[in-house]
């Protein structure tokens, strides 16, 4: 397992401009405006559909994938390309155990603009994807969801996004009644500093019970917190969060570390995970306490091998859901049973 995983992550870090890559200059955007109806990269039902195709269970899945897209522009196009196939697979897919899992493309920010676009192009960027994946959440609700719960998944860019559609879509509307729980991985959710919720989202709260619905579960994860850390720490000028959704930022805020297998508590918990082929994998996990970076350290055998991609700062991202999926999926199957209970 770790030989594949750390293949994985050095075709990440290809992608991301490391090992000697050379990358074009950065393109500009695709133009403005929304399709006509949603490209679907998952839709239960439908053939092909790398995230299992299901149709029929309890309740449904809407996932936002992570930055992925090799197209050579600041913003991807609508293709279902093969590494957001891949993607969906790996992440999305094992969730069908307890889900019909959506999940739309959108015009994300791809990896070349992660590499090498300045600032505000940067920024400009994220806020064309995020229109897309309101506009598919829209879709969604209308013409598809038919009062069922739902529960949100994302990882990295897809839990930007969904930070937004949440704080612009979901809380305190009605349709937060329909909130299963929300998956926010490597994504640096904030609450208020000693509260677990009045941060990005103010009745949406941190999860802090295997029963309880309606509740957030976020975490970046590390095997070594570096000195400077891209993760864990809250904001203190608006940086690339974007316009659409006004995240906050400032002294005020802290980033929400929960221990998918101990929530409400800062003890050290095992996590599950799943590998390659299927095959578990168990490590010990715990969200750091006090002042900043806030993150959920991995410890235990086999911890320090985990690929720290493109380098040390940014921990185990590409990792974030993988170390602990079979938790993650255990979890939600146990929200699931409440919420429909």
């Amino acid at each position: 397992m770790r030989t594949v995983l750390a293949a994985v992550g050095a075709a990440v870090a290809v992608a991301l401009g490391g090992a000697g890559a050379t990358l074009p200059a950065t393109a500009t955007a695709q133009p403005a405006g929304s399709p006509e109806t949603t490209t679907w990269l998952c839709q239960p039902g439908t053939p092909n559909d790398p995230c299992g195709g299901r149709a029929d269970a309890p309740v449904d899945c809407f996932y936002v994938y992570p930055t992925a897209s090799l197209q050579r522009t600041t913003n991807a196009n609508f293709d279902r390309s093969p590494e957001l196939i891949g993607t969906a697979r790996m992440q999305a897919a094992p969730f069908a155990e307890h889900c019909n899992v959506w999940a739309p493309v959108y015009r994300q920010s791809t990896l070349q603009s992660l590499a090498g676009a300045p600032g505000p192009e940067r920024t400009a960027s994220l806020d064309f994807a995020y229109d897309d994946v309101e506009s598919a959440w829209r879709d969604y609700l209308a013409h598809h969801n038919n009062g069922r719960g739902v529960i949100l998944i994302g990882h990295s860019q897809g839990t930007r996004m969904l930070r937004n559609l949440i704080r612009n879509e979901i809380d305190g509307t009605p349709v937060q009644q329909q909130l299963v729980s929300a998956l926010l991985i490597g994504g640096d959710v904030l609450v208020r500093k000693g509260q677990n919720v009045g941060g990005d989202f103010q009745y949406i709260p941190a999860c802090e019970d295997t029963a309880q619905t309606g509740c957030v579960i976020a975490y970046s994860s590390y095997s070594e917190i570096p000195e400077n850390p891209r993760y864990g720490r809250s904001p203190q000028t608006p940086g690339l969060s974007g316009t659409r959704g006004s995240l906050p930022y400032g002294p005020d805020y802290e980033v929400l570390c929960t221990n998918p297998a101990s929530l409400g508590s800062t003890g050290a918990a095992t996590v599950d995970g799943i590998g390659m082929r299927g095959r578990e994998t168990t490590f010990t996990a715990q969200c750091t306490e006090g002042d900043d970076p806030r993150v959920l350290t991995i410890s235990g055998p086999g911890a320090r091998l985990l690929p720290a991609l493109p380098d040390v700062g940014w921990g185990l991202h590409v990792l974030d859901i993988t170390v602990a999926h079979r938790t993650l999926i255990d979890l939600v199957g146990t929200q699931t049973a409440a919420y429909i209970g």
